[in-house]
């Protein structure tokens, strides 16, 4: 079986940025690379009943025209609950972080509402991909049937590019020591602080690079390469993909020990776990500056580690075939 091409159904949470759940997206074109036929369903989460129960009937159509061998929801809560409808086709449920982590910035009846549909549709899925160690723990139940997958990154297009060539073709100062932030969810990420430490490093010209999701996603690598460190000072994540691209962009990064960041850059030159202090996030930040790192080896560390795309992509098909012989999901 597990030589034969598969008809895959992915279910991604609709939403207009370019760049949203784009590990998702790059995942379903990495599948499609090796000879598996996949189909994209964008579930609108902006819940109504009305809206939910229609949505549900065109799932119900394309599962009866595609024949799918396997559906894989890409996120948790209420996008992977509206696929466990479908009773007939081995289910395969990706956690990415907020699905199962605690969040702030949502209100707290939706919060929870969130978390325990994630628990159901854990308990109805074939099989379970956590994107990390921790987030793994976080599984209420089902952790006998999950496994630890981040999302891979492309080394192709991630990759270390000339500094000066990546700020000229942006309009970028040359004379700026750029410190790139993903700020597409400022409450979680917290871009407060990540501003407020910025600001004691203006003797050094250092200007935060904040992204707010609105970058196409084939300019994040220029904008990488034109920051001398990457920043992440988030209150939760999963396996944050900006960490991981910037290991392949050769960039120093300092972070806060969230998600699987630690044991990714544990072997990583010129890149720092420390607390979620703005005053000692300067004081790496200045050194990092001081220093003027070019390049690290955490590209040496992602292929050691098979997070790139291609590693995952494969360990991705094999939880496949392994569901579709277990059989049908739930009853």
């Amino acid at each position: 079986m597990e030589n034969r091409s598969l008809k895959i159904i992915h279910i991604i949470p609709f939403h207009p940025s370019p760049s949203s759940f784009i590990f998702a997206k790059r995942q379903v074109e990495d599948l499609s690379g090796l000879g598996h036929i996949n189909e994209v369903f964008y579930f609108n989460t902006s819940f109504s009943l009305l809206g939910f129960y229609r949505q549900l009937m065109s799932l119900i159509k394309l599962v009866r025209g595609f024949n799918p061998d396997v559906i894989h929801a890409h996120y948790g809560t209420i996008n992977a609950f509206f696929a466990s409808f479908i009773k007939n086709v081995p289910l395969v449920v990706s956690f990415h972080g907020s699905d199962l982590n605690y969040t702030k910035d949502v209100h707290w009846f939706r919060e929870k509402l969130g978390k325990r549909l994630s628990h159901i549709a854990a308990q109805r899925a074939q099989h379970i991909i956590c994107v990390s160690e921790l987030l793994q723990a976080k599984l209420p139940l089902g952790k006998e049937k999950s496994s630890v997958i981040p999302s891979g990154v492309n080394t192709e297009h991630f990759k270390k590019l000339n500094r000066t060539e990546c700020k000229s073709a942006l309009n970028l100062s040359e004379g700026k020591n750029y410190i790139f932030f993903n700020a597409n969810n400022p409450v979680v990420k917290r871009l407060d602080i990540a501003l407020e430490a910025v600001t004691l490093l203006k003797d050094l010209n250092v200007e935060l690079l904040s992204l707010k999701g609105n970058v196409e996603p084939t300019e994040i690598p220029v904008y990488l390469n034109a920051s001398v460190a990457v920043l992440l000072c988030s209150d939760s994540e999963g396996s944050p993909m900006v960490i991981k691209e910037a290991m392949a962009c050769g960039l120093p990064i300092v972070s806060t020990d969230v998600g699987d960041v630690k044991s990714a850059i544990a072997h990583v030159n010129n890149c720092f776990i420390i607390p979620q202090n703005p005053v000692l996030i300067a004081e790496k930040i200045r050194s990092i500056v001081a220093s003027q790192v070019e390049q690290t080896n955490g590209m040496e560390q992602i292929k050691m580690l098979g997070l790139d795309q291609v590693s995952v992509v494969k360990k991705v098909e094999a939880i496949y075939y392994s569901a579709i012989q277990k059989g049908d999901k739930w009853n």
